[in-house]
């Protein structure tokens, strides 16, 4: 199957429109149509964009894959090494709390998020408390992208002290990092490090990047 016609099928699997696609990723509805009718073929930013959205790899919507290796997975099928990384251990979202490095097993993740920063570049940990709920839940997993480099409004994995760990939004003050809660709760505060007063050492390990919930969460 070539690209447009596995474009179309995706499309009319989700039930929504050109249109609503193209709205979707920020291409018009002519590009979609072209696309599909093998009359375009899209950037590698834009090719990317589709695979994130229909959640399969972009060498299935190429149609050098024979099926979608994430629903292989779903059924019960063996995830591809390349596509998989380690769950290493547990980082707390209410409060700094101990980052526990044991190995919970293996994850699937996106394909186009190894292909965009490497394998050996993210890194998975399980969040533990409420206060990152409006952006990840209790017990879902997070995805990190290894970095010590961060913008302002970043959500990053953060030691404190070398062995505990917090997922918190940070942005730069006038004397240090605030790091705050992004909670439906109000019982979560932001709290800030400043390096020249504080008796503690603090690293960003990594950015996060998105969350998966597993499906006994959902």
């Amino acid at each position: 199957m070539d690209f447009g016609s596995r474009l179309k099928e995706l499309r009319a699997a989700k039930k929504i429109t050109q249109q609503q696609l193209g709205d979707q990723i920020h291409v018009s509805k002519v590009s979609i149509s072209g696309y599909e009718r093998g009359e375009r073929s899209p950037d590698r930013e834009t090719l990317t964009s589709l695979a994130d959205f229909f959640e399969v790899s972009t060498d299935y919507l190429l149609g050098r894959e024979n099926k979608d290796i994430k629903n292989s997975v779903e059924i019960g099928g063996i995830i591809p090494e390349e596509f998989s990384i380690p769950i290493l251990g547990r980082i707390a979202a209410s409060s700094p709390a101990g980052l526990v490095s044991d190995y919970e097993g293996e994850i699937f993740i996106q394909p186009s998020t190894i292909q965009k920063y490497g394998r050996n570049d993210i890194f998975a940990l399980r969040v533990l408390g409420d206060s990152m709920n409006r952006i990840i839940p209790d017990g879902a997993i997070a995805i990190i992208r290894k970095s010590c480099d961060w913008e302002d409004g970043d959500i990053c994995a953060v030691t404190i002290n070398g062995d505990d760990a917090t997922l918190k939004q940070v942005s730069k003050t006038a004397k240090g990092i605030k790091f705050a809660p992004l909670s439906y709760s109000k019982f979560h505060a932001p709290w800030e490090y400043v390096k020249d007063e504080d008796e503690v050492d603090v690293i960003i390990h990594g950015v996060f990047l998105y969350g998966i919930i597993p499906t006994d969460k959902m």
